[in-house]
């Protein structure tokens, strides 16, 4: 609507209503929210119908200063694909016009980056307006048109480490689940996959959301908009183990070939603490203990370490803490400590560390929580010789006509373990028969024989709720965890599955993960996946 051609607003809004079958309240409500001066247009229906279009233009004699134009709007061409890490647009509110990065320039009715990398590189993200200059009389009325215009200058381009295949097989892989994948370089931290899942359309904010549909994308268990990968915090579980082995090893309290009896449980004080195969492993050595993921074991070797080295060695490989991806707020997760303790329960009976805490978090239980990512990161440190990368979604920001505009795009190292690179390397291997050991967990990740390509990773199933409090409802099932990378040797790709209530890591999380690597080497090698008929098997974690 131009006020300066409307007489009688009212009047106009009214019959305006009428003809498109709409509440004049809502037109009022959209007049009126929208200042500035009378020749400036006022929007009063988004996204109209083609039908409603075909109404007004039918009577455009009788509404004065009622117009219908076209403009311009992000399309997601690839829908749902990477959702939430390209993230949406919505319209600029009232807050943010008057922040510095936006006053100024940006004015009411403009949309802007509200999640993800629209948000965070808006300002890249964002052309220039042209503009139009004229002369207007006393009461705003355009009276001339001026020589001095400036054309519009489109926004920049970014280019991503996403790989568009890969992407498509992890978000592919968690459809009808809930959970994440990440999938990076180890020797970078480029992201090559980033998947959260129930993901979301961002294509459904470029118009009009109601309210309904706000509430479902925002609340509920499904949380669409969150980013699971990286605002979700899940126990590790037997992940965890891979870093307590380093640990051991580093500080001399066990060998390759130190071995320790499981005869299913094991007893701290007046607890007893339980493994996943209530008759036991017998006598296991690390790498048969990472095979078959013995909680045996690493609760011995978590009470030798004891919880403030087990905090050190976390620590160092980026658990509890941010990775420092630009992208959304991440959670921090924790690897809980003396010190964490005492300030948690400052002035209880509970602010001292017991001992009996301490087999849990041996195992990645208790208050031990990670996201996706941190564990990706922390694995890719485990084979990459032991550095922690900054992970990094954005490789090269372009101008619409091809031009540089930002190049600092690189590898960031944020720390080194310090650990010598044997140790590293023997959990590596031990990892290769978590996959194809014979009494390995995670069998259902190997990839198709013809390839000649092994597999290194761990298995992790993830307690929800206490053992004795769990019923056959599903969101008293475990979590499904599962880390790998390929080729066990020389790894190029680490990739961390994640699905909630999943039950089984080998069952459920290592063929998903197995989905993510098939299309990395189809990719990266030009291979072609063999037809085959892949049935679960009867495997622990």
């Amino acid at each position: 609507m131009y006020l300066q051609d409307v007489t009688e607003v009212d009047a106009t809004i009214e019959h305006l209503a009428d003809i498109l079958d709409v509440s004049p309240d809502d037109l009022h409500h959209q007049l009126h929210k929208q200042g500035g001066p009378r020749f400036r247009p006022r929007v009063l229906v988004r996204d109209a119908t083609r039908e409603q279009v075909e109404r007004v233009l039918s009577r455009r004699l009788s509404l004065p200063g009622i117009s219908v134009s076209h403009y311009p709007i992000r399309f997601y061409n690839e829908a749902s694909l990477a959702a939430h890490v390209i993230g949406h647009i919505r319209e600029i509110n009232k807050a943010e016009l008057i922040q510095p990065d936006f006053r100024g320039y940006y004015q009411r009715g403009d949309v802007i980056g509200k999640y993800g990398l629209e948000d965070t590189w808006e300002l890249y993200l964002q052309g220039r307006r042209g503009r139009n200059s004229f002369l207007v009389n006393a009461h705003s009325v355009k009276i001339q048109d001026l020589s001095d215009q400036t054309k519009a200058i489109p926004g920049n381009i970014l280019q991503l480490t996403i790989d568009r295949d890969i992407q498509q097989a992890a978000d592919r892989a968690l459809s009808g689940k809930s959970g994440a994948i990440v999938a990076l370089v180890p020797q970078t931290g480029e992201i090559l996959a980033l998947s959260s899942a129930p993901n979301f359309d961002p294509n459904i904010f470029t118009g009009e959301l109601t309210k309904a549909q706000w509430e479902a994308l925002s609340q509920g268990k499904e949380r669409k908009l969150s980013n699971r990968a990286v605002q979700s915090v899940y126990p590790p579980a037997s992940l965890f183990k891979t870093f307590l082995g380093v640990a051991g090893l580093e500080e001399g309290l066990i060998t390759k070939k130190t071995t320790e009896y499981c005869p299913g449980y094991h007893t701290v004080g007046d607890r007893t603490f339980r493994c996943h195969k209530h008759d036991g492993h017998g006598a296991v050595n690390l790498e048969m203990a990472l095979s078959v993921s013995c909680d045996v074991f690493f609760y011995i070797l978590g009470q030798r370490l004891g919880i403030d080295r087990i905090h050190e060695y976390g620590s160092k490989f980026g658990l509890g803490k941010a990775t420092g991806l630009e992208l959304v707020q991440e959670a921090s997760g924790l690897i809980p400590s003396t010190e964490w303790k005492q300030k948690r329960y400052a002035g209880t009976p509970e602010s001292r560390w017991f001992p009996g805490e301490t087999p849990s978090v041996a195992i990645g239980q208790g208050a031990t929580s990670a996201t996706p990512l941190q564990l990706a990161v922390a694995m890719s440190a485990l084979v990459n010789g032991g550095t922690i990368y900054r992970p990094y979604l954005v490789q090269g920001v372009y101008s619409h006509d091809g031009k540089t505009e930002k190049d600092s795009f690189r590898p960031k190292m944020l720390s080194q373990l310090n650990v010598e690179k044997k140790h590293l390397m023997q959990v590596q291997n031990a990892l290769k028969s978590v996959v194809h050991g014979k009494r390995g967990t995670g069998k259902l990740a190997q990839l198709p024989k013809e390839w000649n390509i092994s597999v290194g990773g761990k298995t992790g199933t993830s307690q929800v709720v206490s053992l004795h409090s769990k019923t056959e409802k599903r969101e008293h099932e475990h979590h499904a965890l599962f880390a790998a990378f390929a080729p066990s040797e020389a790894p190029e790709i680490v990739v961390v599955a994640v699905i909630e209530h999943g039950g089984s890591g080998g069952i459920t999380a290592a063929p998903v993960v197995r989905q993510v690597l098939e299309a990395f080497f189809v990719k990266s090698r030009a291979l072609s996946v063999p037809p085959a008929v892949r049935h679960p098997e009867d495997v622990n974690t």
